[in-house]
């Protein structure tokens, strides 16, 4: 997968998240690997994947 790379850097960087005190942000790093594992994978059988409305309002209220 030529995608294995941001994946690995999820990983080192929730690693990091974990051991300097930073749950919520190793949750959503956590989250952000998944998405990434389901975005290349849809990619790989071309599958289009579209954010829902309600998940672009929680994102946007939640900064």
């Amino acid at each position: 997968m030529k995608h294995d790379w941001m994946i690995r850097a999820l990983e080192d960087l929730q690693t990091y998240a974990k051991a300097n005190h930073l749950p919520a942000l190793a949750a959503h790093l956590d989250e952000a690997k998944l998405l990434a594992f389901t975005e290349t994978a849809s990619r790989t059988f071309e599958i289009e994947l579209r954010p829902a409305e309600d998940l672009r309002e929680k994102v946007a209220n939640h900064a």
